[in-house]
């Protein structure tokens, strides 16, 4: 299996609560949200950059949600755009159906409705929406000669996965200088995270930098960079080791 589609979107919700409900949802799965306070900070994005679906609330501060769509409409384009509404904005629906709405849900929001008004405004099926807790992180090490050590890591990494997995490494190392060769496994789970090259590229850059393997003397190894173009210019110490499957 490829590394699952990625689907981009721009979240516009002024309240805390709702937001950290909604992004805590939605990161859960394959999906990379930007999320933005006020419809004018929306209409910054939108100029430049592109969305696979917009969720709005109606009342924001500086641009509501309605003019923000009104506003925007010709960056936006056949964007599909999911409105939240609460009880008693009923005029504010019927300005938002002008604007092409492509669905509403009322809040306060269930996670399941949220996926489901997405999987239809999206049109998405069961196994284009990967929940990333099925593909827990698991991390190993192992000495394959006397100067080379294997790190192997499994699964979909969380927040803090680049300080478990560091810690992990440091902890089997146990202060010996005599280990200068790393191989890292890592499978195709690991890339379903959207930071993942990110998590990546800090981690081998402490590693790095806290012993005595050297760039030229770490190797990775994974089936997704035989199965995806990869542009590893952006990460300054990924694009410097070894990519034994590429």
């Amino acid at each position: 299996m490829n590394r699952p589609k990625v689907y981009k979107v721009l979240l516009l919700e002024d309240d805390e609560s709702s937001a950290k409900l909604l992004l805590h949802t939605l990161e859960r799965y394959n999906f990379d949200v930007t999320h933005v306070v006020d419809g004018m900070s929306g209409l910054t994005k939108i100029r430049n950059n592109s969305y696979d679906l917009v969720i709005s609330d109606v009342n924001m501060p500086y641009l509501d949600g309605i003019s923000f769509l009104e506003k925007g409409k010709e960056m936006l384009k056949m964007t599909p755009v999911i409105m939240l509404t609460a009880v008693g904005e009923k005029d504010q629906v019927r300005r938002a159906a002008l604007s092409h709405v492509t669905a509403y849900l009322l809040k306060p929001i269930a996670n399941q409705a949220l996926l489901e008004k997405i999987a239809l405004v999206l049109q998405l099926k069961p196994e284009n929406i990967i929940d990333k807790k099925d593909f827990p992180l698991t991390i190993s090490v192992s000495e394959l000669s006397i100067s080379q050590m294997l790190l192997e890591i499994k699964g979909c990494p969380g927040k803090k996965a680049q300080e478990e997995i560091y810690d992990r490494f440091m902890l089997t190392l146990g202060g010996r200088g005599s280990f200068t060769n790393l191989r890292i496994n890592l499978d195709k789970t690991f890339f379903y995270e959207v930071r993942s090259l990110q998590i990546l590229d800090d981690l081998i850059a402490k590693i790095l930098k806290q012993t005595n393997i050297r760039s030229s003397s770490l190797f990775l190894d994974s089936e997704f960079f035989n199965d995806n173009v990869v542009d590893l210019q952006p990460f300054s110490y990924l694009s410097e080791v070894n990519i034994i499957s590429k």
